[in-house]
């Protein structure tokens, strides 16, 4: 499929769906001319101006359909973020409560819309064009640990959409966590939340908790170190060859000591770092090989944040 004609089948395929909405954007437009894709939106009353942005994609080039798809995968999920997500409500939050509450409602709040947008039947095959993306995104990257609290909003995300009904080529990991209970109460509200200020409030209650085991794993690494400094004190009387087996402990207990508190920084809370719920190094890399080597190359890319200009967050 030649790049002139992905152009054109995504453009119309959009406009199709800008159709079957009745109308609620005032006027639609796109633009291939940036780094990354993304959807600029401004409101004027009750109208809405939607500007879809893409990467240049060259027309003389061969693009695969799945790439195609992934395309309109990647606007219809942002589209669905401008119908369905209240911004206001959602940036209230993250500014309350910081990053990692802000990447915690992206992860609960992305199924949730998709939902919405398969349930609007704005575009009646956007299910299949979703589970296509967030497989696509999985099998080139993998998924996350599921011992690992900065990529816990990944995991919700996928998850959720799990429950959404999606075949996704990994199983569930939540059992595997040690805050499985905590991750399948929030996926569970998540499920049935009808707004994004429900999600916004399961996000913070799930912070909470996580924030309570911690503290409580802290407490028992506290108490271990205390009583493993106790049983070397008392190991260090009992000669020189206890003395030794004593310096061997206290080596194992600095190392374990040192990787505490490296695990403990690396989870810290409110980071905000950790495996990125939306894909946007994947959509470059999809789209590398396929856009205009010019020198639009350094073409600056579009300021992205909510609520006037979004970047593309599938997952």
């Amino acid at each position: 499929m030649k790049g002139i004609n992905v152009r054109r089948g995504v453009e119309s395929t959009l406009e199709r769906v800008f159709n079957n909405t009745g109308r609620k954007f005032d006027t639609l437009r796109f633009s291939w001319s940036g780094t990354t894709a993304g959807v600029c939106t401004t409101r004027v009353g009750e109208a809405i101006n939607a500007n879809i942005v893409f990467p240049g994609i060259d027309e003389s080039k061969d693009i695969p359909m799945s790439l195609f798809n992934e395309l309109i995968g990647y606007a219809l999920h942002e589209l669905g973020h401008v119908w369905f997500t209240d911004e206001e409500t959602w940036n209230v939050a993250r500014d309350h409560h910081g990053d990692f509450v802000n990447s915690l409602i992206n992860g609960l709040e992305d199924p949730r819309i998709e939902q919405e947008v398969i349930n609007s039947r704005y575009a009646p095959n956007s299910a299949v064009l979703f589970e296509n993306l967030v497989n696509a995104v999985l099998t080139k990257d993998g998924y996350v640990q599921p011992d690992d609290l900065q990529n816990v909003p990944f995991l919700l995300a996928i998850e959720g959409r799990r429950l959404n009904g999606y075949k996704l080529v990994f199983d569930s990991i939540v059992d595997q966590s040690p805050w499985a209970s905590d991750l399948h109460w929030a996926l569970t509200e998540a499920h049935r939340a009808k707004s994004t200020r429900e999600i916004v409030g399961i996000a913070i209650e799930l912070n909470k908790r996580l924030q309570s085991q911690q503290d409580q794993q802290k407490d028992q690494q506290k108490n271990q170190q205390k009583d493993q400094n106790q049983d070397q004190q008392a190991g260090q009387q009992d000669g020189q060859q206890q003395g030794q087996q004593a310096g061997d402990q206290a080596g194992q207990q600095s190392d374990q000591k040192s990787k505490q508190k490296n695990d403990q920084k690396a989870g810290k809370r409110g980071s905000g770092k950790g495996r990125e719920v939306e894909p946007s190094s994947f959509i470059q890399d999809r789209l590398s090989e396929h856009q205009i080597k010019s020198d639009l190359g350094n073409y600056p890319r579009p300021n992205v944040g909510k609520p006037r200009v979004r970047e593309i967050e599938f997952i």
